[in-house]
């Protein structure tokens, strides 16, 4: 397979990693930290903010009236949060709920929390009263901060104290603001969020307070920020991509972008021009929908701003790598992670080439691996599981009160990801898919995201999802879920033209056998396709954890 590699890019700042072998070789975890002076005894939200010049949160509001927050101002309401806190009884190490809209409250909020020395568990703000419950009950959580507009969804939870927020402000709020930080060991919970399996109840994944070592070296390096940047990360802070967003671009002592509205291209268009962002990360999702209102609407404003644009949280597909050069001037890095990684440990960075449709090369710090189904390192090219050492300041500590569903991710003291994939002989990773999204057809691995990758490029076709279903001559067969761009219709023509398209593109034995259009796809509310819904709709079993679906609508129809 002939690779399209991207080396010519728009760099205008001298990159923080520029010489990947060099420094990942001298690289160590325990110099980060002494250099940081982040040892032991430690407060992530002091380590955050305090001290620091400039702006640390730039806020956007859904009419898009905008509110700018110094560093010196977070720091003042987070303590003015933090006493209210304390005197609703927070204890050191208590689990503390936060479900808010995209306000200021929800950043102030976040770091009272850490500074109280409790545990941040945030939540979306679209889960219903099921799954809110089963999170307070399974981690024992004491008290919730919920935004005024939300706190009817607990009226039926009676195990938890509830404290209101309103958009800049906390009940019980006074002038008070005398109190210190707690400090808590490095080794302790910092951050505990729950994420769907395919079976059974959500699992909460907990991360320590070394989470934000990880941070910040994140920053420097992944996302090369500078002390001029601004950094927009577009996803909810409930989201692990979207929290991550917030503290790595604190603990690099750069302002943070929040938009409190729902995606809308004219107005995230106008948010890069008027507040000059020069980083941006966001779902390949929120990418895909930018691309299809075309480059017209994107010519209307000024976005020379960018200097580096990240997707993440589900795989970028070729086409949507290339639309970032001809939109912002730079290409899109794709990047890997998950919940139980903290953020993405595996990244393409803006120093080195793009093969494109590569997730790149792993973070200074992190070993990464293809390994079979025990654990045994398979040489390049060779399609197996991803896994991980699990020895970088990111990697999740546990399950929450699950300690033996945790041992059971491990193989040979490696963290088997669930995702399969391959290294090239350059060390470049390549994602295939959920290792339980990967369909044999007449004994072929096929893999949905290739298939995928080949009808995006179709120009009826604004987003497709492909399947595995029963076949009894084959064992199984392809189906193809497509949602079309305006001004195309579902026809048979076009089913066909689809077939065809990737009979040519890709390879005979791997075209969809069955076509489905749809209005919509679902989605988790970080921007992934939830394929296994999809697979359990098609065969009539029950759809397992949807807690984190999207849009629940897409399903049923």
């Amino acid at each position: 397979m002939l690779v399209e590699i991207i080396k010519d890019k728009k760099i205008i700042l001298k990159p923080n990693l520029d010489n990947y072998d060099k420094l990942r070789e001298a690289f160590s975890w325990s110099n980060i930290r002494e250099k940081l002076k982040y040892n032991n005894l430690v407060n992530s939200s002091k380590f955050a903010i305090a001290g620091k010049e400039g702006l640390g949160l730039i806020w956007v509001s859904e009419k898009m009236e905008g509110k700018l927050f110094s560093f010196h101002d977070l720091e003042a309401k987070a303590k003015t949060f933090s006493l209210v806190l304390r005197d609703n009884g927070l204890k050191e190490g208590d689990v503390v709920v936060l479900m808010s809209k995209r306000v200021p409250s929800l950043y102030f909020s976040m770091l009272a929390i850490n500074m109280a020395g409790g545990v941040i568990l945030p939540i979306f703000t679209s889960f219903g009263e099921e799954a809110i419950k089963y999170r307070v009950e399974n981690s024992g959580a004491k008290i919730a901060l919920i935004h005024d507009d939300l706190k009817y969804k607990f009226n039926n939870i009676s195990s938890i104290k509830k404290i209101i927020l309103y958009d800049e402000g906390i009940q019980g709020e006074t002038s008070r603001s005398d109190i210190d930080y707690t400090y808590r060991d490095i080794n302790d919970p910092f951050l505990l969020l729950y994420t769907s399996g395919t079976t059974g109840k959500p699992k909460g994944i907990w991360h320590s307070q070394d989470l934000l070592t990880f941070y910040y070296v994140s920053g420097q390096y992944h996302f090369d920020m500078h002390s001029q940047d601004i950094f927009w990360h577009t996803g909810d802070p409930a989201w692990v991509a979207g929290f991550a967003g917030v503290w790595t671009a604190w603990v690099n002592s750069i302002p943070i972008v929040s938009y409190e509205g729902r995606f809308n291209p004219d107005i995230w268009y106008s948010i890069i021009e008027k507040y000059k962002v020069s980083i941006i990360s966001t779902a390949p999702t929120a990418l895909r929908l930018l691309k299809k209102e075309g480059k017209t609407l994107a010519n209307k404003y000024n976005l020379s701003s960018i200097r580096f644009i990240h997707a993440g949280g589900e795989y970028v597909d070729p086409d949507t790598v290339k639309w970032g050069l001809e939109v912002f001037g730079v290409p899109v890095h794709d990047a890997y992670g998950q919940t139980e990684t903290g953020t993405y440990v595996i990244a393409n960075y803006i120093s080195m080439p793009i093969k494109v449709g590569s997730m790149g090369k792993p973070l200074p710090g992190v070993t990464a691996y293809i390994v079979d189904d025990k654990g045994n390192i398979l040489p390049p090219n060779t399609i197996g599981n991803i896994a991980l050492k699990p020895d970088f300041p990111a990697m999740a500590k546990g399950i929450w009160n699950d300690s033996e569903r945790w041992k059971s991710n491990f193989k040979n003291g490696l963290y088997i990801t669930g995702d399969q994939g391959y290294i090239d002989e350059d060390g470049y990773f390549w994602y295939i898919g959920r290792a339980d999204d990967i369909v044999k057809v007449s004994g072929y691995r096929v893999s949905p995201i290739e298939i995928e990758s080949i009808l995006s490029l179709h120009p009826a076709v604004a987003e497709a999802a492909v399947i595995g279903i029963e076949d009894e001559l084959r064992g199984s067969k392809i189906k193809a879920y497509v949602v079309l761009k305006a001004g195309y219709f579902p026809t048979e023509e076009l089913k066909q033209e689809l077939q065809n398209y990737v009979k040519e593109k890709l390879a005979s034995h791997v075209y969809p056998k069955e076509i489905e259009f749809v209005d919509q796809l679902p989605h988790t509310l970080s921007g992934k396709i939830m394929r296994r819904v999809l697979r359990s709709a098609e065969s009539g079993k029950d759809l397992g954890d949807i807690s984190t679906l999207e849009n629940p609508d897409s399903v049923k129809k």
